[in-house]
Order: C-alpha cells, then structure tokens, then sequence
C-alpha cells in the first residue's frame, strides 16, 4: 500500500477532511506524503542510512517514486540477494509506518536508531529460515549462520 501511495498519510487525509493536520508526526516541519513519511523525512532518512550502512551500501539519493521504480525494475526475481533487498525494504516501510501509528494513537515515541534496530532484527528473523550456505555474504552482512 505505501508503494502505491494508498496508505492514510495525513496528505491523504486532507484532500477528505481540510481541517485534518498535514505535518509528519516525525519531524513536525514538512507535508507528511508517502515519498517525505518513508524516504524523505529526517527521521527515515537516519534509519536508511543505518541499514545501508549496515547492509554495506551507499546511498543511492534517489527519490520515493524513483527508488520505487528503480527497485521494481532491478529487484526482479527471487534470488538471495533480492530477496534481502526485499525484506530490506519491506521491513523498513512496515516499521517506519508502525512508528508513525505508535506516535499518533498510543503517544509512544521511539528514537530512529530502535527503529532500525528493530527492523535489523526482523531482516534477521526471515534470513535466518533461509538456506544462505551458498551465500556467505548475506550471512555475514546480516550476522545470520549460513546453514
């Protein structure tokens, strides 16, 4: 949903309420869009730069349209290094989109820093149920045993 731009950002939730909020819960300074909420923001932008850190990677400055166009046209296939890629960008959009829901319903607030912790494990988590002996480079990228 947040790849098509379906999810009830609060830009989305003004073209239906005008009296709705329209700034990201996150940094309180920008129109909180799909591309500002995931990619965007401060807040994203610190958990991005960890995991690609992590994940050994550099930045690739692309914008939310693009980078979602870009990933569509090369993250074809289901290969263990796409796969990762995958989960990668599925784990972040899903804990990016819970945080943002954590801090509007239930006031709680977490630093990007957990966050990103939190989706490191996740990607841990499903790459550990996969056979990686053939790829000792996702398992050492990730610090998940091979076998």
């Amino acid at each position: 949903m947040a790849v098509r731009g379906r999810l009830s950002t609060w830009e989305r939730i003004h073209k239906y309420d005008p009296r709705a909020v329209t700034t990201c819960v996150f940094c309180n300074s920008h129109l909180e869009s799909h591309a500002h909420l995931f990619l965007e923001c401060l807040f994203s932008r610190a958990i991005w730069t960890q995991l690609l850190n992590y994940y050994g990677s550099p930045w690739n400055g692309l914008c939310w349209n693009d980078f979602i166009a870009w990933a569509s046209a090369y993250w074809r296939g289901n290969t263990h290094i796409i796969v990762a890629k995958k989960l990668c960008l599925g784990a972040t959009v899903y804990h990016i989109w819970k945080e943002h829901n954590c801090r509007i319903f239930k006031g709680i607030q977490r630093t990007s820093s957990l966050v990103a912790c939190s989706i490191i494990d996740t990607i841990r988590c499903r790459l550990s149920s996969i056979n990686l002996k053939d790829h000792p480079l996702i398992a050492l990228n990730w610090n998940v045993n091979a076998n």
